[in-house]
């Protein structure tokens, strides 16, 4: 009986060994996750297409991320929008390619995307997720307006490492734009560096929202680097884009020049003001800007005697030995204020003889010419050569500029009262 009883006892005993051992074998294994990230996704890819089977994906079917692209803003494909997520000290994005229209998931929304039976593509250079089947459905938003935080990084570094920050929210600090004249608007393509060997280009759809707004010399960026091939869907070849999410996306602004500015005064032709005095005109000539007022002045088309810029073929030319003001006056508003205002002056030489400087004042109106005040300290023209003039400001509301060229009646041993010549008169808009 002794026997029989150690023996049952010993039978339950390996029972109940059995069953914690497989419960703990149960509980090691664990549930799959239904999440994958968007880097192991994204490692897939081998130059080839890729079907997201659950086998390839570690039995998982969904990627999560936060939205960072703009269904609002129009700089991006209508059935498009960027995803991207962090593990581990890593951020990585994607495009999801979507067969209908995206008219429900925004800017900063969380969201999970079913890509079970996808396909991981590369098309003109850009990695997207899309397939026959991944439509607006099979997007699932997780909460709304989350707070995105880009990397900052200079626009050589961004160059360098393109490739594994393509898709993804990038800052760029005070960057210049080098090659704008002036007036440029967000619409098309600039080169973001001076360097020449960086090809970075800020990219905008000309159908964007913010497609118009004039384009700042220097500013701050924040944007999604992505590739554009037009003729393969090769990303080694393909051109560097970088795109802004929305009009937003820029700050710390130093104002762009104004539409049309530098005013050259080329566009009308010396004979619309051939005279110091024209009152049939009332001193008025339109230019490419708007029109001026030129009170005793003319537009100067003297070879190697009135000193316009090596591309140009005139200038303004203001009389001399005058015992009043002579103007060169704008008889418009600028909108914006201003933020800089640069231009470039000289002493015109007279027919016979040699060139006298003279001395003029900027002056600024905020109430459509009414009252005028000057700018800076009055300055004298060289006798020489032209000279540029670049004055800070910091001028809200509308604005208008005027050259007031000093009535100082005949030159003299003291008086020096020339002939002065204006071009390329440059206006910046003034940043909030």
């Amino acid at each position: 009986m002794k026997k029989n009883l150690i023996t049952i006892l010993g039978i339950v005993l390996a029972m109940l060994i059995l069953v914690s051992c497989e419960k703990n074998q149960n509980e090691a294994i664990g549930t799959v996750s239904p999440v994958v990230g968007i880097g192991f996704v994204k490692a897939l890819h081998n130059g080839d297409d890729i079907s997201l089977v659950k086998e390839k994906l570690m039995g998982a079917s969904q990627i999560a991320g936060i939205v960072i692209s703009d269904k609002n803003s129009g700089n991006f494909d209508s059935k498009e929008f960027v995803l991207q997520n962090s593990n581990k000290g890593t951020t990585e994005g994607v495009v999801i390619k979507l067969t209908d229209v995206n008219n429900t998931i925004s800017y900063g929304d969380s969201v999970r995307v079913d890509i079970e039976n996808a396909i991981l593509t590369r098309e003109r250079g850009v990695m997207k997720v899309k397939g026959e089947n991944l439509n607006l459905a099979k997007v699932t938003k997780i909460s709304s307006n989350n707070t995105l935080k880009p990397i900052v990084l200079t626009p050589t570094q961004l160059f360098s490492q393109f490739y594994t920050r393509e898709s993804t929210l990038i800052q760029l600090e005070n960057v210049t734009i080098p090659d704008l004249v002036g007036g440029e608007v967000f619409g098309g393509e600039y080169r973001l560096s001076e360097n020449l060997s960086i090809s970075l280009f800020l990219n905008t759809n000309t159908n964007a929202n913010f497609a118009q707004n004039f384009l700042p010399m220097v500013a701050s960026f924040i944007g999604i680097p992505t590739y554009d091939n037009p003729t393969s869907d090769y990303y080694n070849t393909a051109k560097l884009l970088y795109k802004m999410p929305n009009a937003a996306a820029v700050f710390n602004q130093t104002g762009s020049v104004y539409l049309n500015f530098p005013e050259d005064f080329e566009l009308a032709p010396a004979s619309v003001k051939s005279q110091f005095l024209m009152p049939a005109i009332n001193n008025k000539v339109s230019f490419k800007t708007g029109t001026w007022t030129l009170y005793q002045a003319v537009i100067g088309d003297r070879v190697n005697l009135d000193k316009f810029n090596p591309l140009g073929k005139q200038a303004i030319r203001l009389q001399e030995q005058l015992t009043e003001s002579a103007y060169l006056e704008m008889d418009f508003d600028l909108p914006n204020g201003a933020s800089q205002l640069i231009f470039s002056y000289a002493a015109a030489s007279p027919q016979s003889g040699t060139a006298v400087a003279s001395s003029f004042k900027l002056e600024y109106s905020q109430d459509s010419g009414a009252t005028w005040i000057q700018l800076g300290d009055t300055m004298t023209s060289d006798a020489v050569v032209a000279k540029e003039a670049s004055l800070s400001m910091n001028l809200k509301g509308k604005i208008r500029f005027r050259i007031n060229k000093l009535g100082l009646g005949p030159n003299g041993a003291i008086v020096k009262n020339g002939l002065l010549n204006i071009d390329d008169f440059k206006v910046y808009q003034n940043v909030d």
